[in-house]
């Protein structure tokens, strides 16, 4: 069977992944590997578009995180079980890469990933959170910039942001969230 594009058959093959993926990374890249996944299974639910894709994707990952929970023996929360809890979390951690003693393999990869995973995550969780008390995009966006510019990534905003509208034009629907700042 050749390379697919058809976003059903795309969603089955990261199920598949997803049931051994954990084997031959560490807890962290693991984690990132299911924010990353995450953000294409919403994209490709949104192709199929009908109102079950979303609630998969989410078992789907549910399920990934589960089996990455019990093969490291650690608890393996999933983010999008409380978006505004999340925007905290995932921000504390990234300010945390800069103090702790990660590998430089790690490092590249977080770098090189920041804005495929990090930056979408971030605007996803700030759009599904629904608490008055939340971050606004453009509080998550200075403090994602001071992260970035302590851990050297290099990236451009404008290219970011004209990918972020794209996508969340794209998954807004099955997300029910609006375009919004």
């Amino acid at each position: 069977m050749g390379v697919t594009f058809d976003p059903e058959t795309r969603l089955n093959h990261i199920a598949e992944y997803l049931g051994r993926f954990h084997m031959n990374l560490t807890f962290e890249e693991g984690r990132m590997q299911l924010l990353r996944l995450r953000l294409t299974g919403y994209k490709l639910a949104a192709e199929v578009g009908d109102g079950d894709a979303r609630a998969r994707v989410d078992e789907i990952i549910k399920k990934g995180y589960e089996n990455l929970g019990e093969h490291w023996e650690r608890e393996a929360k999933d983010p999008y079980d409380d978006p505004c809890q999340a925007q905290y979390d995932l921000l504390a951690e990234l300010r945390s890469y800069v103090y702790r003693d990660l590998s430089e393999p790690f490092m590249a990869f977080i770098r090189a990933e920041f804005k495929k995973i990090f930056v979408p995550t971030l605007r996803l969780l700030t759009e599904l959170c629904r608490s008055p008390n939340k971050y606004t995009w453009d509080q998550v966006k200075i403090q994602l910039q001071e992260i970035m510019a302590e851990i050297d990534v290099d990236v451009e905003w404008e290219v970011c942001d004209a990918y972020m509208e794209g996508y969340l034009a794209k998954v807004s629907g099955i997300l029910e969230i609006g375009p919004k700042g």
